[in-house]
């Protein structure tokens, strides 16, 4: 979650000309009272009564607002007076008078860093929760000279410029045609007599058709012939002397022809056209007998005709033109090193004016033996890593602030001094929660006796109006975790299994602790990880600490090996050892 909430912000920072929302924040509040006038002696007492009734209102409504205080509380309400009337150029009230009853209405503009120093001045604000707002400032500087060409014009315009006005023109015919015949006929002997015939016609135009024809013929024919004979005799004679005689005769005779003639012709011719005109004709007859002979005849024609003809004419006028432009580059801010960065050194100085304890980076941010850049570690996505390692060690910082300053010189002024104007893009996070907590850009300028001297003033009022921003926020967010409790997430972790039993009573004790405001189940319990959300005031956190230590200190403890640690707003009870780096 915290990677997502600052990476799109730390990407914003390369933008630095991009311009991001204001910083400054402005309190507004309305007061209203009512009262008798014939009650107050006069119009005149009457409006003077109803107009501070109604200006300590709008004064009351911002200190609930804003900062969650408790009207009741004596301090306040003698708070209220004071704020009152230092802050009379700040109200505006207008009057309504209706009968005998009149209206006092006020409004309350007052920029926050204002309001927020004067709370702290009448004992308002807590001096425990200014100490624990602790910030780490990483930022980057880049210096450079500022050049006095207009970037909105261009040093340099090209233009390719070309008109096509050609023309073209088409005038062109062509034709074709096509016939085809068949015929055929046959003969049968029968005793019936039939004629049939038929005639067929066809015209057909389009603008674009394919035309065909063929031309085929075939004939068969087979003469077939055969015969046979056959010549047999016998003879006997027998005379009366006794005398006989016999005599026989056998002749055979057999013969065949048989001849087949066949022929065939096809012809073919195709052709295609834009435009097409076509004809056929087709006429049929038939003609059958069926007495000792019959005959038939059939015969067919075709015809078609295509003719195209083309009459185009086109005019062209088409103009292309490109511009390329070349503006006055103005980007030539180089990165300062560590030691010769002056915002870091000016925020060492004044973040203590603005309620901020100021923690050094010092190798924060040293890795391989080089410092990272607040673009190497948008790169490299060390968002996560970074806010653990915030409030570890050395460090315990409440919040980290990301920031990218340039600063440009502009030469001399006509009065002879040197001028510089800078901007300083930064997003932050709060280390407990990982939630994105300020973001924008705080643009400056500056006039000094030399580019030196320039470059320190700018630097001084970056680093004042950065460590307000901050400074403001991170007050009005102290003061609301005062009176209406901050948000902690209470947790316990096993390997195995959290006991049922240590579950339950854990819970009873952890709702029992003094200042929780609210108190709710955690998302995503299993059998190793147990949770509560709580909204707490005070020293909560303390008081969970301490609650470990009895169950870990007694006497025949089943969890004398476990552990306390805090993860930002995270109280993790982890009963079997020191705690997983990702639970």
């Amino acid at each position: 979650m915290k990677k997502n909430l600052l990476l799109p912000a730390l990407f914003a920072l390369g933008a630095i000309s991009t311009a991001l929302p204001a910083l400054a924040e402005t309190f507004s509040a309305n007061g209203v009272k009512e009262l008798s006038i014939k009650a107050s002696g006069d119009l005149v007492n009457a409006r003077r009564l109803a107009r501070e009734q109604a200006e300590k209102d709008a004064v009351a409504s911002v200190l609930r607002m804003k900062l969650s205080a408790n009207l009741n509380d004596p301090k306040v309400k003698n708070a209220v007076e004071e704020l009152r009337k230092q802050l009379a150029d700040n109200l505006r009230t207008s009057f309504l008078a209706e009968g005998d009853i009149l209206t006092a209405r006020t409004v309350l503009n007052v920029e926050s860093n204002q309001f927020l120093d004067m709370t702290r001045s009448y004992g308002l604000g807590s001096k425990l929760a200014s100490g624990g707002a602790k910030v780490l400032f990483l930022i980057d500087e880049y210096y450079g000279v500022g050049t006095r060409l207009d970037p909105s014009k261009p040093l340099l315009t090209e233009i390719d410029y070309s008109h096509d006005k050609s023309s073209m023109s088409d005038r062109s015919s062509a034709s074709s045609s096509a016939r085809s015949a068949s015929s055929s006929s046959a003969s049968a002997a029968k005793g019936s007599f039939a004629a049939a015939s038929s005639d067929k016609a066809a015209y057909a135009a389009s603008s674009a058709s394919s035309v065909a024809a063929r031309d085929r013929t075939s004939f068969a024919g087979s003469d077939k012939a055969s015969f046979s004979g056959s010549d047999r005799a016998a003879l006997a004679v027998q005379d009366g002397y006794g005398g006989a005689a016999a005599g026989a005769r056998n002749s055979q005779a057999s013969g065949s022809r048989e001849t087949s003639v066949a022929g065939a012709r096809d012809t073919q011719f195709a052709g295609a056209q834009k435009s097409a005109v076509a004809a056929s004709s087709s006429s049929q007859a038939a003609v059958s007998a069926s007495y000792s002979s019959a005959s038939a005849a059939k015969s067919a024609s075709s015809a078609s005709h295509s003719e195209k003809q083309n009459d185009i004419q086109r005019q062209n006028d088409v103009v292309n033109l490109k511009v390329r432009q070349v503006f006055a580059g103005i980007d030539n801010a180089k990165p300062a090193e560590a030691e010769a960065s002056l915002i870091n050194q000016k925020l060492q100085q004044v973040v203590s004016e603005f309620g901020l304890s100021f923690t050094d980076e010092r190798d924060f941010r040293v890795e391989a033996g080089r410092r990272l850049t607040i673009s190497d570690i948008t790169r490299m996505q060390k968002f996560d890593s970074y806010l653990q390692k915030a409030a570890s060690g050395n460090y315990k910082a409440r919040y980290v602030v990301y920031g990218q300053a340039t600063m440009h010189s502009e030469g001399m002024s006509p009065s002879g001094q040197v001028q510089c104007s800078g901007q300083l893009a930064l997003t932050s996070s709060d280390v407990d929660t990982g939630e994105g907590f300020a973001s924008g850009t705080i643009p400056k300028r500056a006039v000094g006796t030399s580019d030196q001297d320039c470059r320190a003033n700018l630097a001084d009022a970056l680093a004042r109006s950065l460590a307000d921003t901050i400074g403001t926020k991170a007050q009005r967010d102290l003061l609301q975790a005062t009176t209406l409790g901050a948000p902690y997430l209470v947790q316990v972790y096993s390997p195995q299994r959290v006991p049922g039993k240590l579950r339950r009573e854990f819970e009873r004790r952890v709702q029992e602790l003094t200042g929780v405001v609210e108190f709710g189940e955690g998302d995503n319990a299993t059998d190793e990880l147990r949770s509560w959300k709580v909204v707490a005031k005070g020293n909560f956190s303390s008081q969970v600490n301490d609650l470990v230590d009895e169950y870990i200190e007694a006497d025949n403890s089943a969890f004398r090996n476990g552990r306390f640690e805090r993860r930002g707003n995270r109280l993790l009870f982890c009963i079997e050892g020191k705690c997983p780096e990702q639970i």
